[in-house]
């Protein structure tokens, strides 16, 4: 096995045991406000697997959220060109830039969650646009950690 393979399954393993806090605690506050819900609430980790990023004024557990950053999951991005504070899943955000470089063309035929990601690492200085094509910087490395 190697290191890459361990550190995924380790990764795995925190988002696990994120998760399942985030269920226990949902849990609770159900308890406390609802006689009963047949389905139960995603986790803000499916959440963003889903979405690739979300605001951080959408997350609900900050314990998860707190969690998930300690574990090195997600990073918190203060995008000013949207005026907002973003939450993104690290590997969200490796999928989409291995994928550089990539012609404008083909950026604009990525899916749309994906697409504004693209956009707001391009705004935080984590991809350019040099001559119709994204490239990644070296700030980028941040989501390799």
């Amino acid at each position: 096995m190697s290191c890459e393979d361990a550190k995924r399954i380790l990764e795995r393993l925190d988002e696990l045991e994120i998760l399942l806090n985030t269920i226990l605690e949902e849990v609770r506050e159900l308890k406390k406000t609802r006689p009963q819900q047949k389905e139960g609430p995603k986790s803000f980790i499916e959440v963003l697997r889903d979405k690739r990023f979300m605001p951080l004024t959408e997350i609900k557990s900050r314990q998860a959220l707190r969690q998930a950053m300690e574990r090195g999951l997600v990073l918190i991005l203060r995008d000013e060109g949207a005026n907002r504070e973003v939450v993104v899943l690290k590997e969200a955000a490796r999928q989409l830039l291995d994928k550089l470089p990539m012609s404008l063309k083909d950026a604009e035929k990525l899916p749309e969650h994906d697409y504004e990601l693209l956009q707001i690492l391009n705004r935080l200085g984590y991809v350019l646009l040099k001559g119709g094509t994204y490239v990644k910087t070296e700030l980028a490395e941040e989501f390799y950690i």
